[in-house]
């Protein structure tokens, strides 16, 4: 093996072991509670619940994305 697969292999070793986040969307972004729930109850909306949380929540979003 040649110095650069050595340091490579090396790398790619001491990532895996590490407790690192799976992605890079994971680092940049971490949801709270509240959006969580909201983005659930939104789908809820989105697959036919028609409940005032679902509404509500979908509703929400919609004004984010305008925004």
């Amino acid at each position: 093996m040649t110095d650069w697969e050595m340091l490579a292999k090396g790398m790619r070793e001491k990532a895996l072991l590490s407790e690192a986040p799976d992605t890079i969307y994971e680092m940049v972004y971490q949801p709270s509670e509240e959006q969580k729930k909201m983005y659930f109850n939104a789908g809820r909306w989105a697959g036919g619940s028609r409940d005032y949380a679902a509404r509500q929540a979908f509703m929400k979003l919609q004004e984010l994305g305008d925004a």
